[in-house]
């Protein structure tokens, strides 16, 4: 099976060698987790080595998305052949409120394949898309969407926002509305007290269908890119 690097120092080791190919990841965590930034990680490693990555943001706007991560020390000029952001909050404020947001969703990341044919898609996020498209039957609304998610045949990030809590157990549920029995992989990102005045930053793969991967946490720093290792005690 092809694999999707992560382009993280280590996380492609725990995963067995990278994303499956074709997979539709769920990426949860509490806010201040890190989720965009990891997100876009994996795009940017990709994207210079030239493979095409496509981000969707549904809340931030893409000028603001550029400076967080131009803050972070990326070069978007690096990538600008082969990793596009689209704001689709912002598109759809200039359309006016003809037609729904799923249809409108669907209908720009295939359009946008025909002439840009991305192999990584980044879904910023579910909750947003749940709210601006109104789902009914959540559940059956996510499986649809997942569905058509991996019928486009790329890999596919989907950003969950789970609530902030300072349990050390891990959580019984990585969906508000139990999505991620619906998902291929789920990728966990958490704050983890350390001490008094430490919280560090810790990741888990929960899940990944075709991969023989490590189910532990382990910890995760940032310095001019991502790096997992080892929780020490």
């Amino acid at each position: 099976m092809k694999r999707i690097t992560t382009g993280a120092d280590g996380l492609d080791e725990i995963l067995g060698g990278g994303i499956p190919q074709g997979s539709v990841v769920l990426l949860a965590g509490a806010p201040g987790t890190m989720k965009t930034s990891v997100a876009y990680h994996v795009l940017n490693a990709n994207a210079l080595k030239g493979m095409k990555g496509l981000y969707i943001s549904l809340e931030q706007s893409r000028a603001s998305l550029v400076d967080h991560v131009v803050g972070m020390g990326f070069d978007p000029r690096a990538t600008k052949d082969t990793l596009s952001i689209l704001d689709l909050a912002n598109l759809r404020k200039r359309m006016g409120d003809g037609g729904s947001w799923m249809d409108l969703f669907r209908m720009y990341t295939q359009s946008i394949r025909a002439g840009f044919p991305y192999q990584i898609l980044v879904l910023d996020s579910l909750d947003a898309l749940e709210l601006l498209a109104k789902f009914q039957n959540y559940r059956q609304d996510v499986y649809e969407l997942f569905k058509w998610l991996r019928g486009l045949g790329a890999t596919s990030i989907v950003l969950g926002e789970l609530p902030t809590t300072s349990a050390r157990d891990a959580p019984d549920a990585f969906g508000k509305h139990r999505e991620d029995y619906l998902a291929d992989g789920i990728v966990h990102l958490r704050l983890e007290k350390r001490g008094d005045f430490e919280v560090k930053r810790v990741i888990r793969v929960v899940k990944m269908r075709g991969a023989n991967h490590d189910t532990g946490y382990h910890s995760l720093s940032f310095d001019k890119g991502f790096r997992v290792t080892d929780l020490m005690g």
